[in-house]
């Protein structure tokens, strides 16, 4: 526990975790990726700590656009304070947090790693960089709110589209998603519950590679009563050296469903679409596409949930000496 106590002022507003989110509606979409150049990810950013360390289980990159009616803290001082809506793409993959036990790896629990986030709330971004480390960018989202509406899904932010010393930031997209057979969004085959949510996720969504590691990690998270695990890596650059870090750490929080409105799988057939830029090369970081290229690719699985749930305060799995 930090001995400095943080300094509120008006210039600085943070809303306070942990975090009470409802109705988060979301659609997701499964494309795949590949697995050695996500393990090159999570070695560069996450496998950092001696005793430590986080595995591909999947090979599955999901996109998830999320419109959350009411965002607030968990503290009822702080919830008395108001709350906020948010927006969101968010790009994650599912890993397994292996800790080491003298010569083994044995794997205790699954978390998710968000390696990329667009955001449309102020608020949103702040807290969630400066407390746990989402990779949170600002931007304007387009998505559907119910089934009926169009199926057309995008996210904008500002980028460097290509490099060079006149480029100037523009507002380009940075994913678009779209139904290509029929113009309307569609349910089907609906989880009556949100186990029966979570068996499809397994089978359908990620496509689970290696079942051994995947069966060791999640029977460890129901014993902790933890269905969701995120795992960030948090870091301040150096104000002497931009290229050093002044604190760098990896951090872990839970989140833990509280309602469950609905959700299933979509009707019919979509396309993802990611625009290369020099400043957000993303697809070939997860192994989408070939270098400095544009890609369309089919989802595996489309899908919808409408959950509550609660963000729990992180913890620090190791912090940089």
């Amino acid at each position: 526990m930090p001995a400095t106590p943080f300094i509120r002022y008006a210039g600085n507003f943070l809303v306070q975790q942990p975090f009470a989110l409802r109705r988060a509606r979301t659609f997701g979409f499964a494309v795949d990726g590949d697995r050695d150049r996500l393990q090159a990810l999570c070695d560069r950013c996450l496998n950092l700590a001696p005793n430590t360390r986080y595995t591909v289980v999947s090979s599955t990159v999901l996109l998830a656009f999320m419109d959350m009616a009411r965002v607030s803290s968990a503290l009822p001082a702080e919830a008395a304070c108001g709350c906020f809506t948010e927006r969101e793409l968010n790009v994650s993959i599912l890993l397994a947090a292996e800790e080491r036990h003298g010569p083994l790896w044995l794997p205790k629990r699954l978390a998710w790693h968000m390696s990329l986030l667009w955001l449309d709330s102020s608020n949103a971004m702040i807290a969630g960089r400066d407390i746990y480390g989402f990779p949170k960018q600002y931007g304007s989202i387009g998505m559907p709110r119910a089934e009926g509406e169009k199926a057309e899904f995008s996210a904008r932010s500002e980028v460097l589209h290509r490099f060079g010393p006149a480029a100037a930031a523009e507002i380009l997209p940075v994913a678009t998603v779209r139904r290509t057979d029929a113009a309307a969004v569609e349910f089907e085959r609906p989880f009556g519950v949100l186990a029966g949510a979570v068996g499809g996720f397994v089978e359908e969504v990620l496509r689970i590679t290696d079942p051994l590691l995947f069966l060791g990690a999640s029977l460890a998270d129901l014993t902790a009563e933890h269905l969701l695990n995120f795992v960030f890596l948090r870091q301040l650059p150096s104000i002497v050296d931009s290229s050093r870090c002044c604190y760098q750490a990896i951090a872990e929080a839970s989140s833990l469903p509280r309602d469950f409105h609905g959700g299933g799988f979509l009707r019919g057939d979509y396309e993802v679409t990611i625009p290369y830029h020099d400043s957000v090369p993303w697809a070939y970081e997860l192994g989408l596409t070939a270098p400095r290229a544009d890609v369309t690719l089919q989802p595996h699985a489309a899908f919808h949930l409408d959950v509550d749930f609660d963000l729990s305060a992180g913890r620090e799995i190791w912090t940089a000496p």
